[in-house]
């Protein structure tokens, strides 16, 4: 589960994928994709919920309780597509969701890269080497990252 881990004072990313397919006889084409990112953790004083949108860091929004951050992050499952012209053929829309348990280090990696900001001294092979075998220890102690998927059935518009 992962609640265990988000009260243990680490972030987790949800990282949603969204794309709508044209169903067509022998090869399906993607027509349209789009992707988003949430992180979410807990502030160790205070107790409360703070979750960051990718394309909003600037605004962080606090929750007080677990309640109202399931009831945030359900929020957040609007397709932001338009959809397909009425009559223009079979469609399908595929989502999918990757849940990924950060360290410390990975959310402050992660928010100076949503500022834009470089980060120094992290380049090299060292560091790729260094943060390789930390994820794969992330892993191996069962913290590793849960992917969801689901597609819709064909329809018409």
């Amino acid at each position: 589960m992962l609640v265990r881990p988000l009260l243990s004072g680490l972030p987790l990313r949800f990282h949603f994928q969204l794309e709508l397919w044209h169903d067509k006889f022998l090869a399906d084409a993607l027509v349209e994709r789009t992707s988003w990112s949430l992180i979410l953790y807990q502030e160790p004083l205070s107790g409360e919920f703070n979750l960051t949108r990718s394309w909003d860091i600037a605004r962080d929004e606090w929750y007080s309780d677990l309640l109202s951050v399931a009831q945030a992050l359900e929020s957040w499952y609007r397709s932001p597509f338009a959809g397909p012209a009425p009559g223009s053929g079979s469609y399908y829309y595929e989502a999918r969701l990757e849940i990924e348990i950060l360290s410390l280090g990975d959310l402050d990696e992660l928010e100076h890269w949503l500022r834009g900001d470089v980060v120094g001294e992290r380049s090299g092979v060292g560091s790729a080497f260094t943060r390789g075998l930390k994820r794969l220890f992330i892993r191996l102690i069962g913290l590793s990252a849960r992917k969801l998927g689901a597609r819709t059935d064909v329809f018409r518009p």
